[in-house]
């Protein structure tokens, strides 16, 4: 056999060596849990205290004038807000005092609670 033959031989078994320990190492990671625990995902919530000037139940969303949200470094500012669940709107009426929970949701912040303030 010539040295090139030798060579080639040498080549083919060691790729076939890696590609058969590359195969049982993927069967052994199948076996893997890849189910992400999402009670272990870092969710900030804020809370938030204002009143409510315009409602749009239909669309999901609300016009606030909020005192300062302290955890979020955010001064007394209107603003509008979508609202995760729209029926809660229904308890809310302009003018009306509101208490609400948001979210970070991409670049924006999601109410997932509001209701009229006590």
């Amino acid at each position: 056999m010539s040295k090139a033959t030798t060579f080639s031989l040498s080549v083919a078994v060691l790729l076939f060596s890696a590609q058969a320990v590359y195969a049982a190492d993927a069967q052994d990671m199948s076996k893997m849990n890849t189910q992400i625990d999402k009670s272990s995902e870092s969710v900030q919530m804020h809370k938030g205290h204002g009143v409510a000037n315009k409602i749009n139940a239909r669309s999901g969303k609300v016009n606030i004038t909020h005192e300062a949200i302290d955890s979020m470094n955010w001064p007394k500012m209107t603003m509008d807000f979508s609202v995760q669940n729209k029926a809660e709107l229904e308890a809310i009426k302009p003018g009306m005092p509101v208490d609400f929970e948001l979210t970070q949701k991409g670049k924006g912040y999601t109410i997932t609670n509001i209701k009229p303030a006590k």
